[in-house]
C-alpha cells in the first residue's frame, strides 16, 4: 500500500486569477510563495510547505484544449514523506494496473499524475526539505518532464537517483 503523508495541495482553474489572488491572502490568510510569470500558475501557502494552492487562470470555453483545463479542481496532490516513497508508490501503481500519465521535476518536487476510475487527476510527490525557504523568490519556470514506464518495465532511472541534490 502506497504511504502517504498528506494532501499536499489542490490545483484550481479560476474564473479571474486576481480576484482569487486577493481573496486567499487578504479574506483567508493565505500567502503567495510563487507566481509564475510564463505560465500564470499562482502558488499560495498557509504554512512551511512550498503550497497549498496551485490557482492557474481558466481558459475560456473557447480556447479550452482538454476537460483537465476547465474551471474548478484540476487535480488533488498528495505528498509523501521520501523520495524512497515516491518510488515505492510508483511501483505500487503499476502493480495496481495504474498507468502513469506523465511525471516530472518542478525543481523543488518531483511528481507523477495519473487518473483514478473517474478520471480524476491525482499527483503524488516528494517535496525537498525546506523547499519553501529554499526558494524566496520563487523557482522560476524549470520545469522538466521526466521519462515514465509502464506495467512489466523497469522503473525510470530517476526514481533510484539521490534526489535532492546537495
Amino acid at each position: 500500500m502506497i504511504q502517504l503523508k498528506k494532501l499536499g495541495h489542490i490545483q484550481l482553474r479560476v474564473a479571474d486569477l486576481g480576484r482569487s489572488k486577493a481573496f486567499y491572502r487578504d479574506v483567508l490568510g493565505f500567502r503567495v510563495a510563487e507566481q509564475d510569470p510564463k505560465h500564470g500558475d499562482l502558488f499560495m501557502t498557509l504554512g512551511e510547505d512550498f503550497h497549498t494552492l496551485d490557482m492557474a487562470q481558466y481558459e475560456g470555453p473557447e480556447t479550452v484544449r482538454s476537460p483537465a483545463r476547465s474551471l474548478g479542481v484540476a487535480h488533488i496532490a498528495f505528498q509523501v514523506a521520501s523520495y524512497e516513497a515516491l518510488a515505492e508508490a510508483y511501483h505500487t501503481l503499476l502493480q495496481r494496473g495504474v498507468r502513469i500519465e506523465r511525471a516530472m521535476d518542478h525543481v523543488n518536487q518531483r511528481s507523477i499524475y495519473f487518473f483514478d476510475p473517474d478520471g480524476n487527476r491525482l499527483e503524488i510527490y516528494y517535496e525537498m526539505p525546506g523547499a519553501l525557504a529554499r526558494f524566496p523568490e520563487g523557482r522560476g519556470d524549470q520545469n522538466r518532464e521526466l521519462t515514465v514506464s509502464g506495467a512489466g518495465k523497469p522503473l525510470p532511472a530517476w526514481l533510484s537517483e539521490r534526489w535532492p541534490g546537495s
